[in-house]
């Protein structure tokens, strides 16, 4: 028996897929599913739909609901954080005020403007998270869902004692896709639409594929792939010339063409971390015929998912209770049972006993093979990447890194010179450009930056 506090469960399409995970799991019998979100009239959607979850289930999981951080996190054994601080609204800043100068970011959550003040909202809530935590539960681990992922998973490891981890399904999405590319599993599309996004989620790499990775959140690389003993790596250059995946996945073939190597996010997501993609309106339109502004793709998930779950609490629609491709639930039924398992994760480069990744730097996070079970987890040692791929990953962490010196030391200093160091925004913008874009999105975003001094 465990509790599961879920902090920003009032994101009800979330809420619904991690709980259609957990609730196919056996070891989660007798456990308690806590609920937390500031907003009362969200939180109650969302607990009337995991309380329906558990009722088709037909098992015995108690649900319960708070609006207060601190009682949500009494008991609690996994917290795991799901925060989006004010909502949609400065999401849409982040991407409207640097258009303006030219820098057009396909998806603004990761890298870029976007990712950068997206992290600076986001930290110092997680860490006050964190401080409830070493107070309360200060055994329980941490899982870290909120995006950027990566700098916030570092700001977690470097201010609190409490274990964490980041989670994020790409890498498995990746792998599937490329199985899919490689014919050597079915097809998955991009999550381009409400339906194929559902869809997206319920897929899995095939079982005879074997695959390993290493690198950082949303630049992770794949450095082997094999279909029963067979390499599948050696002949990967000849998927860019089949029309249909490049296509579908134009920005990664391209990366596949001259790194050698396959990455993830999707093209969408790639074209945001490295400068080769968005100089202008024409070359995004030449690599990405098909946009994907995932800021609107949110809102029609939304509405459509509205609907859906309607019709679930009508009892017109039945819940998908099933393993997804989230990986929380895989980590915590394998702690649970002694269930030994492997997911994707991300955290520090630096353990105990050495680098995961030797050749980035032992401050960052990365994201690599964890092995999980009743001992907890169990990163995997990668050894070195590919040296052109740890060089583009380090254009990344060294925004990373002076997001999180902003976020810890509430000094926005640190920020200006992130984005200025930014691949895509560095690219496009001069300096005086910069400064005044950050400026612009310091003035629009007052609202959520009140711990930062100016």
């Amino acid at each position: 028996m465990a509790q599961i506090t879920i902090i920003g469960a009032g994101s009800v399409m979330f809420t619904r897929q991690i709980c259609s995970a957990l609730l196919s799991y056996p070891s989660l019998a007798g456990s308690t599913l806590m609920l937390m979100d500031i907003q009362p009239d969200v939180l109650s959607r969302s607990g009337q739909v995991v309380a329906k979850m558990v009722e088709q289930a037909n098992y015995p999981v108690t649900v319960k609901m708070s609006t207060d951080q601190r009682e949500a996190l009494q008991g609690a054994d996994f917290v795991i954080n799901a925060i989006q601080v004010g909502g949609l609204e400065p999401w849409r800043l982040d991407m409207d005020i640097p258009a303006k100068y030219g820098v057009i970011q396909e998806v603004g959550d990761t890298m870029g403007p976007g990712g950068i003040f997206r992290a600076l909202r986001h930290i110092p809530p997680m860490l006050a998270i964190l401080r409830d935590m070493e107070q309360i539960c200060p055994d329980a681990l941490f899982i870290n869902y909120a995006n950027p992922l990566a700098p916030l998973t570092w700001a977690a490891k470097d201010f609190s004692p409490v274990s964490s981890v980041g989670l994020c399904y790409g890498v498995r999405y990746t792998a599937a896709q490329l199985a899919g590319y490689l014919g050597q599993g079915p097809w998955v599309d991009h999550p381009s639409t409400p339906e194929k996004w559902q869809r997206l989620m319920y897929h899995e790499v095939p079982e005879h594929i074997d695959y390993e990775f290493a690198g950082i959140n949303h630049m992770t690389w794949i450095t082997k792939m094999q279909a029963e003993g067979k390499d599948l790596l050696a002949n990967l250059g000849d998927i860019t010339k089949d029309p249909k995946v490049y296509r579908a996945d134009g920005v990664r073939c391209e990366m596949l063409k001259f790194f050698g190597y396959w990455c993830t996010e999707n093209h969408w997501h790639c074209s945001d971390y490295v400068p080769y993609f968005r100089k202008n309106e024409a070359m995004i339109n030449h690599f990405l015929p098909e946009r994907w502004n995932l800021l609107a793709l949110e809102e029609q998930v939304h509405s459509a998912g509205k609907a859906e779950i309607d019709a679930q609490l009508a009892g017109k629609a039945k819940f998908v209770i099933a393993p997804n491709m989230l990986n929380a639930p895989k980590l915590i039924n394998a702690m649970l049972s002694g269930e030994r398992t492997r997911i994707n994760g991300n955290v520090a480069n630096h353990q105990p006993d050495g680098l995961l990744i030797d050749n980035l730097p032992q401050n960052c996070v990365v994201e690599v093979p964890i092995w999980v079970d009743q001992k907890g987890l169990q990163p995997q040692h990668m050894g070195r990447l590919p040296t052109q791929c740890a060089s583009l990953i380090k254009t990344n962490t060294a925004v990373q890194e002076l997001i999180v010196e902003a976020a810890l030391s509430h000094n926005l200093e640190a920020a200006r010179y992130a984005l200025a160091l930014d691949p895509v925004t560095a690219s496009i913008c001069t300096l005086s450009q910069i400064d005044g874009m950050f400026s612009e999105l310091v003035d629009a975003q007052q609202p959520w930056l009140k711990s930062y001094k100016h």
